[in-house]
């Protein structure tokens, strides 16, 4: 029984840790600057800007929606939108309320490329992101299916660039 609630506590202990996070920092490097064009980035940036201002016209659902993912109050807005949109309720009130023209779905792959591009700012570039640490423990479904998304990316990166062509 002992036993048992060890290996409870080693694997309740890892899972407060993204694996995204643990990837290492050439690769982070390597995958922003060849997968993630600024471009990219840029138009997510723009789209999670656009629609927490649009999310912050409507102050009661907003409150709503802050409380639901229990935010703290200085938090980066790219960490914000993650934690909105990675929340299946939020992101379907947010379609129905809104009247969006979305596929009623997590927005994963977008997701899982703030995520790489906010682990790359802190991570590689030192950058500070306020929230950062209250993302990387963060221990909802949403959180854990974007970052495994954002991982197999990666060691689908890393597969492809060890692939080399052979001539007979």
């Amino acid at each position: 029984m002992a036993k048992f609630g060890y290996h409870k506590f080693i694997f309740e202990l890892k899972r407060e840790r993204m694996h995204t996070y643990q990837i290492a920092e050439a690769i982070l490097d390597a995958y922003k600057n060849e997968k993630l064009s600024d471009e990219r980035i840029g138009f997510l940036k723009k789209q999670a800007e656009e629609q927490l201002e649009e999310l912050a016209q409507n102050e009661e659902l907003y409150k709503s929606f802050l409380n639901k993912i229990d935010a703290p109050q200085k938090i980066d807005k790219l960490i914000l939108w993650t934690m909105l949109m990675s929340n299946e309720q939020i992101c379907d009130e947010y379609i129905d309320k809104f009247k969006k023209n979305f596929r009623e779905i997590i927005p994963v792959s977008d997701l899982a490329d703030l995520l790489f591009y906010a682990v790359h700012q802190k991570k590689v570039k030192g950058v500070e992101l306020d929230g950062f640490t209250y993302l990387l423990e963060s221990k909802t479904e949403g959180i854990e299916e974007v970052d495994q998304y954002a991982f197999t990316n990666a060691l689908l990166y890393v597969q492809k660039s060890k692939e080399v062509e052979m001539e007979f």
